[in-house]
């Protein structure tokens, strides 16, 4: 019985605790031949790293900062990432990148009763899990408001993401909050 190895790519991701919970998971499901890695990968060399990592019989990828736009054009992004913008695992057997963000938010406020339908909602940066949680609160109904360092990056994810939401610059939504107290 041959290891089915998988592992998160970032870059930095020394810090990830991915493998610790995924290797325990595996542990408590049986799954006594898989085994989860972090794999640091420098954004120069993102497609050559994906190929290595096929080569040497990884069967997927979780992506991390600052990866999950820069996979894109060397998988098979599904509906999801096309909607997002952005990929955070890879499939090698099939290629396929899917975003697992939008879902895994969602379900973690249904999951809290958090009713998100009609509601003000901030979302703080403009990076690729925070254009899955735009996506997925505007879907839902969220009124939503980026707030991040440049209104001009958070703009043009709001617009490449295809959503409605208003931007705040962070001295911005700083100035607003300093006002109010």
């Amino acid at each position: 019985m041959s290891e089915k190895k998988v592992a998160v790519i970032g870059w930095p991701v020394e810090h990830s605790l991915s493998p610790v919970m995924h290797n325990a998971a595996f542990a408590a499901l049986g799954m006594t031949d898989w085994f989860y890695d972090k794999i640091p990968l420098m954004p120069d060399i993102v497609k050559l790293g994906l190929r290595e990592l096929r080569d040497h019989g990884f069967i997927g990828v979780n992506v991390t900062i600052p990866h999950k736009q820069a996979v894109m054009p060397h998988c098979k992004p599904d509906a999801t990432a096309q909607a997002i913008g952005a990929v955070n695992t890879i499939d090698f057997r099939t290629n396929v990148g899917t975003n697992t963000d939008v879902i895994g938010l969602m379900d973690d406020l249904a999951a809290h009763d958090i009713q998100v339908n009609g509601q003000t909602v901030i979302v703080l940066g403009a990076g690729g899990a925070a254009r899955a949680a735009v996506y997925g609160l505007s879907k839902a109904g969220a009124q939503v408001i980026v707030v991040n360092r440049t209104a001009d990056k958070a703009q043009q994810m709001i617009e490449s993401v295809g959503v409605a939401a208003d931007v705040l610059s962070a001295d911005e939504a700083f100035a607003t909050g300093a006002r109010r107290s």
